[in-house]
């Protein structure tokens, strides 16, 4: 995959690779969301801070120096979020693929989940009509007039 220029290459089938890739995905949602590091920091400041944690992300899933690489050394928020939404996107690109894996060798599972999904559409419609019919009218039923 391609990232701001740089190639860099990440095996998300690779059960080791992919649980890195997990791990440190899940650290960036933690760190990024945890509001203390941000009191009393300016907008410049906060921009900073999500950079370096996106930097880590890229220095621990793809190895030590990758961020250099990528970015350079700058701070730009808008190059670290669409850098690290392009590996979230390979991420769920293979995920999708794998599951289209095992469900062309494991027809069982295919077809649950295809009765599964027609349960849920089933469901969705069936609350529909709940909705519909009892809006404008109690208890579900139509008043006649």
């Amino acid at each position: 995959m391609y990232i701001l220029g740089v190639e860099l290459e990440y095996d998300f089938f690779d059960a080791d690779q992919l649980e890195v890739y997990e791990r440190e995905n899940a650290k960036v949602t933690e760190t990024i969301n945890e509001p203390t590091q941000y009191e009393g920091k300016s907008t410049p400041d906060a921009l900073r801070i999500q950079c370096r944690i996106v930097d880590n992300f890229f220095d621990a899933v793809f190895g030590s120096g990758t961020a250099q690489k990528i970015f350079k050394g700058k701070a730009n928020i808008r190059d670290h979020i669409e850098a690290f939404g392009i590996v979230s996107q390979a991420a769920m690109s293979t995920r999708e693929e794998l599951e289209k894996i095992e469900d062309k060798y494991t027809p069982n599972r295919a077809e649950r989940r295809q009765t599964e999904r027609e349960n849920r559409q089933a469901q969705k419609q069936g609350s529909r009509n709940f909705q519909h019919n009892a809006a404008g009218s109690k208890n579900g039923k139509k008043h006649r007039h």
